[in-house]
């Protein structure tokens, strides 16, 4: 992953996540606060191990950092002794806190979405998709219904075959990106029809970089409002069931 680029995706999501999120911020330390000395070890002993850094924040839990590194969300203890890997709830808010953070990061990448707007919107949902995907064609063939049900849309690439600048799907996802009317071109490359390849300077790779980051591994991947991830493809009225 592209550390620089990431890192300053994170840092702008955490300082929204502070500033928009009262009740939570009110629990956080300054994170000017973290004592040096604990961000090195807890660095240098994440790099030993090849797991590359990108913040440490403190979290509404005494002892425990929140890491955001190249593999995901991690959590750790002051002394650098304990790792972990998984959800922080808060109990009396009722919140995940881990999802809260992912998406406020994802978030951070609407600019580079493509948008699908519900006129009654009720819900958003973000989707890790692919031109080539099966079942991503599927649900966007059925873009209307989603709308109906009051659910915009959000796509970010996640072309499957990666990002390899001899990828066909990659090329095609970039053009998409780059087209004077992004949400034309996706309809029809869904279609699978001819499009003029185009490039420009663009998030594409980025933006697959994010969904690896998140664990997608498949697409159509569907990051719901609460920031669960589901993978594959979900009906329309069964989601509105969901959200």
């Amino acid at each position: 992953m592209t550390l620089n680029i990431l890192r300053k995706r994170i840092f702008f999501a955490l300082s929204i996540l502070i500033f928009t999120s009262f009740s939570f911020a009110e629990q956080v330390a300054d994170k000017t606060a973290i004592d040096p000395a604990v961000i090195d070890k807890i660095t240098a002993k994440l790099e030993a191990r090849r797991i590359h850094v990108i913040s440490v924040s403190a979290i509404p839990v005494d002892g425990l950092y929140e890491l955001i590194t190249n593999n995901g969300i991690f959590y750790s203890s002051k002394d650098a002794k304990y790792l972990f890997k998984g959800d922080i709830y808060d109990l009396d808010a009722q919140l995940n806190l881990t999802n809260l953070t992912k998406i406020k990061i994802v978030n951070s990448y609407e600019d580079e979405m493509i948008i699908y707007k519900a006129p009654e919107e009720k819900h958003v949902i973000t989707v890790f998709t692919d031109t080539s995907c099966v079942y991503c064609q599927k649900l966007h063939s059925q873009m209307a219904d989603y709308n109906k049900f009051g659910i915009t849309v959000r796509y970010l690439a996640f072309p499957r075959s990666g990002t390899s600048p001899k990828s066909s799907t990659y090329n095609k996802m970039v053009s998409i990106w780059c087209a004077d009317d992004p949400n034309k071109a996706m309809d029809d490359a869904k279609k699978q029809r001819n499009s003029v390849t185009t490039t420009c300077k663009n998030t594409v790779k980025e933006q697959y970089e994010l969904g690896l980051f998140l664990g997608v591994n498949g697409t159509p991947a569907i990051l719901l409002e609460d920031g669960t991830l589901a993978p594959g493809y979900i009906p329309p009225a069964r989601l509105a069931q969901m959200l």
